[in-house]
């Protein structure tokens, strides 16, 4: 039996170049990154975000890493083209709930060794070209995000959502 060969897309490929370029230098000059690294991350922010959009309703949550997370701050920025990224692939929209700490202030997300892996994991399956060095940082509340896209397993108050 032959094996199958899955050719992995970049999330970059999911938007307008032009946009693409845009966004970017706008994670660049706001998160004092060089070109390249921006280039990187806002390609892992939106191969995230597609991953989230399309898992199913009963897959666990996903989290973002400290260093992808600023490009989906920055891509909501952007509101008409972010709105439009989900549409225009027929996706429901990953809506962002900030963490912010829960009803007592101790709400947190799980280890980054536990959860990270299976972020990376779920993007690779959905597809897309992962670059793993920007998946080693840490996840909590003060600096990251996790999802509940698709609603399935949401934190109480620390969670993105469509």
């Amino acid at each position: 039996m032959a094996l199958q060969t899955i050719e992995r897309v970049t999330g970059r490929s999911l938007v307008d170049p032009a946009f693409f370029e845009r966004l970017s230098r706008r994670v660049a000059k706001n998160h004092g990154l060089d070109g390249g690294t921006a280039e990187a991350v806002t390609d892992q922010a939106l191969a995230y975000l597609a991953t989230c959009a399309q898992k199913p309703k009963d897959a666990p949550s996903l989290f973002m890493s400290r260093a992808v997370d600023p490009a989906w701050h920055e891509f909501m920025l952007y509101t008409e083209q972010y709105d439009r990224f989900f549409a225009d692939h027929g996706w429901e929209k990953v809506n962002h709930n900030p963490c912010d700490g829960g009803v007592n202030g101790d709400q947190v997300y799980p280890p980054a060794a536990e959860v990270l892996p299976l972020t990376v994991e779920a993007i690779q399956q959905a597809g897309y070209v992962v670059i793993p060095e920007l998946w080693q940082a840490a996840v909590d509340c003060e600096d990251t995000c996790g999802d509940d896209g698709g609603g399935g397993n949401p934190l109480p108050t620390c969670e993105h959502s469509i």
